[in-house]
């Protein structure tokens, strides 16, 4: 394009907008600090787009069509097992890409249209790009070094006012502090926080070492560990809320399949609502 028909489009741009967009002399042209606001709304704006039509151009040469889909570590151990075994079973032309993360990274990974949907712990809210449902409450325990005195009957809350806890960091199990903060509010007390861990392992380590107590996933509870006990939590328990979250416009027809599946297997082990509409 030649420079009379780039400077008039410029111009007409200012005009539409209101304001100079360029400093213009005859030695240089430089953004105004106005043209700097909208170049750089322009590129946030467009870059999404432009990841969407070279995503469309993949799909339609045949060079990406797997489905990436994210979850959290008590998805991948109680729901996905069955969720993988009924995809092959029915869909077995169907790719797709597993990828087990925390909340905040398979969000940031939808935002980036890195993953085409999720199983994450809540609360997260819809936005322009990722769409939510609930799917289900998972039950939350007390992990207790074996030998700590109480037994194996659900424990109340206030009976741990004089616990340390070992906790989540709260980027990586976001959803799990809240609870544990709220539960002990209601029991009266502020839970004493000794340690952070950033995984499961390290978690449970430091119960079995005995330096605290922590709040975990049913999920976890499923697979014994050397030096932990589980036990429920008293006055009906508590629960975090875990959310299926699909990218707008994401591959429709697998998305769906896969949300399905996901809420078959979550009705098998407890009380879940019916399929919802997904997308």
């Amino acid at each position: 394009m030649t420079q009379p028909p780039v400077s008039r489009q410029v111009r007409a741009l200012e005009k539409v907008v209101g304001v100079p967009l360029f400093d213009r002399t005859s030695r240089h042209v430089a953004l105004t600090p106005a043209g700097e606001v909208l170049h750089a709304e322009a590129a946030r704006t467009l870059t999404p787009w432009g990841r969407a039509v070279q995503e469309a151009a993949l799909v339609a040469r045949g060079l990406r069509r797997a489905l990436v889909l994210g979850c959290v570590e008590a998805v991948a151990l109680e729901l996905l097992p069955s969720v993988v075994n009924e995809i092959r079973r029915t869909h077995p032309q169907d790719e797709w890409e597993l990828r087990e993360g925390d909340t905040s990274d398979l969000l940031a990974g939808l935002h980036a249209r890195e993953l085409d949907c999720a199983v994450v712990r809540g609360p997260v809210a819809a936005d322009a790009e990722v769409l939510v449902r609930p799917l289900f409450d998972d039950p939350l325990v007390m992990a207790l070094p074996s030998a700590h005195p109480h037994g194996r009957s659900p424990i109340e809350w206030s009976a741990l006012a004089e616990e340390d806890f070992v906790v989540y960091r709260r980027d990586v199990r976001q959803g799990l502090l809240p609870v544990l903060l709220d539960g002990c509010a209601r029991a009266g007390f502020t839970p004493r926080i000794r340690y952070q861990a950033t995984a499961t392992e390290l978690l449970l380590g430091l119960v079995a070492a005995g330096d605290g107590v922590a709040l975990v996933s049913s999920a976890v509870a499923r697979s014994p560990r050397a030096g932990v006990r589980f036990v429920p939590l008293a006055g009906g328990g508590a629960t975090s809320p875990l959310l299926f979250v699909w990218r707008r416009g994401a591959a429709v027809g697998a998305v769906k399949r896969i949300g399905g599946m996901l809420w078959r297997a979550a009705a098998e082990r407890r009380t879940a609502p019916r399929d919802p509409a997904v997308p």
